[in-house]
């Protein structure tokens, strides 16, 4: 029908990175990971991109809780994994080209336009990485580490929504 909304499903995983530049892949690892161990009836859509800016928030639009897990460039040892909201990136807001801005800024620009269309929760995982620019499809082994903790707290936040979803609601 035309005009008619389609149906996502409510709960949206996204992997963000490049698979063939090892530690930069992790978002996508952790993504992998996840859909292997998610029953495939669970009311959960994965998707793997290398976008950011408008295209991201784009992809998340009319689900209602989006896990975006992703590297974030590190001075410190790799492995470190924080969990943000996007509110905690306020001060990355800027207004620039609309050809080239950043996530939070597409997100703010969205909650203007189409807020009904904008996820009640959206959480961001990142894993610190020492960047590398190696061909690579392999995590080295502390990201890998992290990527095996970091798949294990959201599997178990997703059976949680599975769970708390599926309960009739009077």
């Amino acid at each position: 029908m035309a005009g008619t909304k389609q149906r996502h499903p409510r709960t949206l995983v996204v992997g963000i990175g490049n698979p063939i530049m090892g530690d930069d892949g992790v978002g996508i690892h952790v993504l992998r990971h996840l859909r292997e161990s998610t029953p495939p009836q669970a009311d959960v859509e994965f998707k793997e991109l290398s976008i950011g800016g408008i295209k991201l928030v784009e992809e998340i639009l009319d689900y209602k809780t989006v896990f975006i897990i992703d590297s974030i460039e590190s001075t410190a040892p790799g492995g470190s994994i924080n969990e943000f909201s996007p509110e905690q990136f306020s001060n990355t807001y800027h207004e620039a080209s609309p050809h080239d801005i950043n996530f939070i800024t597409a997100l703010q620009l969205y909650k203007q336009l189409q807020r009904d269309r904008i996820p009640e929760r959206i959480r961001i995982f990142t894993i610190g990485i020492q960047q590398q620019w190696v061909f690579n499809d392999q995590l080295t082994p502390p990201i890998q580490a992290a990527a095996s903790h970091l798949s294990d707290s959201l599997t178990k936040q997703i059976e949680e929504l599975m769970k708390k979803n599926s309960k009739p609601t009077r």
